[in-house]
């Protein structure tokens, strides 16, 4: 009965603010407590002409936010009462009530179970899609979370736009957002789909000119290869060698790449493999350690640090080598990496005893006029 009084004020201003918080309201209810009219008044704001007949460009903007808590709080079972709403959020001009339904709809999914989120949802997913990027990024952002929802013969039919997202040249950031979630997506599909679409995405999205892309992919690692001994892969062995090749790649970013992968490894406490790890990557990671670009010896250096920490590794004679020879490193990062007390402002050229650039141009200037 108030939030009747509210809605049929006669001052606009108390109408909308009313309508502004009956998402808010509802969500703090207990689903005995909301009746059929709340639900029509939340609805009928989809289309942003309130029941009460105000008018307010922000009303579908206030219902989309609110959207998966009131979801939430009524049950899948009164679904029915929201399909419509919804539906009509989903056409709304305004991209911003759009790009919000986007970024909750893995919630609604989870609350609506495989069989109406296939029916209801799926149609909205693929509409998203196609719309702008502001709108599509939502989507994108929580892809595995959503697509851990449908049956496993319906997820298939979302391999290929896995594929494409890999191909997107016009923004790198849905790459960014498909590394993000490649460790998630490897959980989900079955080893046909890993080996011939998955694992090829992973080793592109490894060699991507977008750094923050390449390291995303490579912090994934450890959930992959989690994922593989799981399904006890017969061609590990090949993927493991792939790996392997970025070490010796003739692109210092790729090098850095294995390193950092390496080190991620290396961190993953609870899952970390010595015997795996020794054979398979620390023999490169040593040679980058002496690697001619300073940065790959920085991030190899890190990852041998972390690993004589190590019981296993505390005593190995080729990790104390390394880490000696870095100790004597000539570039300034990596001997701070190493823990060397360096002077702020202190160059690689000055801690050499060499020039630095305003020196040596001081230097051809007295020769040139002395000439």
């Amino acid at each position: 009965p108030l939030f009747d009084k509210l809605a049929t004020d006669v001052s606009r201003w108390v109408r909308n603010a009313a309508f502004q918080h009956l998402g808010p309201l509802i969500a703090t209810l207990s689903s005995d407590e909301i009746t059929p009219k709340l639900l029509q008044y939340y609805a009928s704001m989809a289309t942003g002409k309130a029941q009460c007949g105000t008018g307010d460009n922000e009303m579908p903007t206030f219902c989309a936010y609110n959207f998966p808590a009131v979801v939430l709080t009524v049950g899948k079972e009164n679904w029915k009462h929201l399909q419509q709403a919804y539906n009509e959020l989903l056409k709304d001009i305004q991209w911003k009530v759009r790009r919000t339904l986007s970024f909750s709809i893995h919630e609604i999914a989870l609350i609506l179970g495989p069989e109406l989120t296939q029916e209801d949802l799926v149609p909205a997913l693929d509409m998203f899609l196609k719309d702008l990027d502001e709108v599509k990024v939502g989507v994108l952002q929580n892809l595995a979370k959503f697509l851990g929802v449908l049956e496993p013969s319906y997820r298939a039919n979302y391999v290929p736009l896995l594929c494409n997202l890999e191909m997107e040249s016009d923004n790198w950031r849905f790459r960014h957002l498909l590394a993000q979630q490649l460790g998630e997506l490897f959980q989900l599909y079955d080893e046909g789909v890993i080996q011939n679409e998955l694992y090829p995405i992973f080793m592109k999205l490894c060699r991507d000119p977008v750094a923050e892309v390449r390291n995303t992919a490579g912090r994934q690692l450890q959930a992959i290869l989690d994922r593989l001994a799981e399904l006890q892969v017969s061609w590990r062995d090949e993927f493991v060698e792939e790996l392997q090749d970025l070490a010796t790649d003739r692109l210092f970013q790729h090098r850095l790449m294995f390193a950092q992968m390496a080190e991620g490894l290396v961190e993953a406490e609870s899952s970390f493999d010595s015997e795996s790890f020794s054979k398979e990557i620390l023999p490169q990671l040593l040679v980058l350690a002496n690697d001619k670009v300073g940065s790959v010896r920085k991030r190899a250096g890190a990852a041998l640090k972390l690993l004589s920490c190590k019981s296993a590794y505390s005593d190995h004679e080729s990790i104390k080598s390394a880490l000696a020879t870095l100790g004597d490193d000539t570039d300034i990062e990596v001997l701070r990496m190493m823990g060397k007390d360096i002077d702020v402002g202190t160059t690689s050229c000055k801690l050499q005893g060499l020039p630095n650039g305003s020196e040596k141009d001081a230097e051809i200037r007295a020769s040139l006029s002395t000439g």
